[in-house]
């Protein structure tokens, strides 16, 4: 199947939990504690696999930590796509709002790291 998107998603196996969910100075969702698996990760935004249904259109912080080595990337990402798995699980498409060049170097870094790991 040909790529089609503008930055090469990464396979992972991170953990991501969301404390509040918002929508523009309008509705905040808070103390969703249900787990959270992030499946792939882009210089885009995020994939990720949750038993909470979540509204598209929602704004959250994320902390991840790709690697130990590296420092954690805070920012505010935006659910933009969703489905459901099966009747306990869904995945969630993410797109980062506001990604500073640095934070996009170290993606660009880690996808390299990945790449040379896997040789």
């Amino acid at each position: 199947m040909k790529e089609k998107r503008n930055a090469k998603r990464l396979g992972l196996g991170l953990k991501l939990s969301i404390s509040d969910l918002y929508k523009e100075n309008t509705n905040t969702i808070t103390d969703i504690s249900s787990p959270i698996e992030v499946t792939d990760i882009s210089a885009k935004g995020i994939g990720f696999i949750s038993e909470c249904i979540l509204p598209t259109g929602y704004y959250f912080i994320a902390n991840l930590e790709l690697a130990p080595d590296l420092p954690q990337i805070i920012t505010d990402v935006r659910i933009i796509r969703s489905s459901a798995i099966d009747r306990e699980h869904y995945q969630y498409g993410c797109e980062f709002v506001s990604i500073s060049p640095h934070v996009r170097k170290m993606l660009e870094d880690f996808e390299k790291r990945l790449k040379e790991s896997a040789n």
